[in-house]
């Protein structure tokens, strides 16, 4: 049973792992035996993401890698120590953020700083990163029913793999962890990948350098061209998905109606004003450094698409951008980042590939460079297809060791309000500090691919009034369009 949310626009190319099925680990010894002539096959071939579990903090939540001995001992303790988060930026820790991000540097000091079209050197420990990367993409089917086997030993339910983070993970994904902590033994664990038989590193030297000069140039050309789109050029359409699809990122300016938004900010004062129902609907708990949520209740004026972000427009980059799969709504909230707060960690909203989830948030305010807008890493997030995935994750690796982009990046200058952002949730990004003296809400609404949502479950420690809100919206704003009439006029509600 192939998801919908996994027919990747690639159709036919070869990706990494196995054929993804609903619940990955349900049938472990078959999958095991199977993946590796499924490889051969030249047929379509994805990494799994399997249940996609929320981003919770690696050390913390179900016992049972908490306590997990060995290898999972050590891709947890590293993904740890190296910075992967919680939901939505907050780090197990709070480390320091990284520098020169603090909100009292002007935005164009995070832009690159090479010379447009110069690539320079390589950082250190991304050629290492590329060869775990490249050998762990060559697992052998040994190999990975090793992983599948030392994941059921760890506890992993195998009818609920979204559990735990590590659960969830792909083999290739446990294998990196495993080689990126430089504490395992991979000719040990993984010898069909790392033994005399696997990839050599002076055979991927060539595919490294052209890997990091692609992310280079493509994160050089965002960062210098900026990502902002007139909403109501001409061709807006082709050009937010465009730069959606290559940097990650777009802005949408006018994106929102000026006069409806005019309205939802009258009606979200009038939640605000009634403080019994408000405080059943705050959410403090999954964000941290100043900032917290308030979840819309479905009701007039909310129970609308358009009213929570998604005009004809914005509904039409996205149906671009997850090519032809359905996608709805996983949830949607007021964030404010109050003032005095912090920066974020860096840190992906998903921890898997791109293409899963979508943040689109809505200026309900402008916000200047003092209020901490959103930095953003552009062209980071894992692909799923096997020529491109070793790059991307020897990237993602290294980003997480230096607990910082090391490519050009960007927070906007300025960012009016009624401006739509749109961004995968796969790529690095943080909130900075808010140090002006006014809160900076947004209007907040995630969309994931058809299924998707679920299996992250997001809301799993949201307030009761807050899930009970966000299913609401899920059975009318769900696949395949968001509850927006299919092409032959049938409507496509989650129901």
């Amino acid at each position: 049973l192939k998801p919908s949310y996994m027919n990747h626009s690639a159709a036919g190319a070869e990706v990494l792992g196995r054929v993804v099925h609903l619940r990955p680990y349900r049938h472990m010894g078959r999958h095991a035996a199977t993946s590796g002539a499924a490889a051969g096959t030249g047929d379509a071939q994805q990494l799994e993401p399997g249940a996609a579990s929320p981003l919770r903090c690696l050390l913390g939540g179900p016992a049972l890698v908490a306590a997990a001995v060995g290898v999972l001992g050590v891709v947890a303790a590293f993904y740890s120590q190296a910075g992967s988060v919680h939901q939505d930026g907050a780090s197990p820790s709070q480390p320091p953020s990284p520098q020169p991000h603090s909100a009292a540097v002007r935005p164009d000091a995070w832009s690159s700083t090479a010379a447009a079209g110069v690539v320079p050197p390589m950082p250190e420990g991304l050629q290492t990163n590329w060869e775990c990367a490249a050998r762990c993409a060559a697992m052998t089917d040994g190999d990975k029913a090793v992983v599948e086997r030392t994941l059921l030993q760890a506890g992993c339910d195998p009818e609920n793999p979204g559990d735990h983070v590590l659960c969830a993970s792909t083999p290739e994904q446990i294998c990196v962890g495993a080689c990126g902590s430089g504490q395992q033994d991979m000719t040990k664990f993984l010898p069909g990948a790392f033994g005399p038989a696997g990839p050599k590193p002076a055979e991927l030297i060539g595919k490294l350098e052209a890997a990091y000069a692609e992310y280079w140039r493509c994160a050089d050309e965002c960062t210098r061209g900026g990502v902002l789109v007139d909403a109501v050029a001409a061709d807006a359409e082709a050009q937010a998905l465009g730069m959606l699809k290559r940097c990650g990122v777009v802005q949408l300016k006018g994106g929102y109606d000026a006069e409806l938004l005019g309205r939802v900010q009258r009606a979200i004062d009038t939640i605000a004003e009634k403080k019994s129902a408000y405080n059943k609907l705050v959410d403090r708990n999954q964000l941290h450094d100043g900032r917290f949520q308030v979840y819309l209740p479905f009701r007039a004026p909310f129970a609308e698409r358009a009213t929570i972000g998604v005009s004809d427009l914005v509904l039409r980059v996205l149906e671009g951008y997850f090519d032809g799969r359905g996608f709805g709504i996983d949830h949607v909230s007021v964030l404010t980042s109050s003032s005095p707060s912090g920066n974020q960690s860096l840190h992906p909203d998903v921890p898997y590939f791109k293409g899963l989830t979508v943040s689109v948030h809505t200026a309900l305010v402008d916000v200047t460079t003092e209020m901490g807008p959103t930095y953003f890493c552009p062209c980071t997030g894992e692909a799923l297809r096997r020529e491109d995935w070793p790059g991307s994750a020897a990237i993602k690796m290294t980003i997480l060791k230096q607990k910082a982009c090391f490519g050009p990046s960007f927070a906007p200058p300025f960012t009016s309000k009624g401006t739509v952002t749109i961004y995968d949730g796969a790529m690095f990004h943080q909130g900075l500090a808010n140090g002006s003296g006014k809160d900076r809400p947004v209007l907040k609404l995630e969309v994931g691919a058809e299924g998707f949502p679920e299996r992250r479950n997001y809301i799993q420690m949201a307030p009761s009034a807050g899930k009970k809100q966000t299913r609401l919206f899920r059975e009318a704003l769900g696949p395949p369009r968001m509850g927006a009439p299919l092409r032959d006029g049938r409507s496509s509600g989650g129901g």
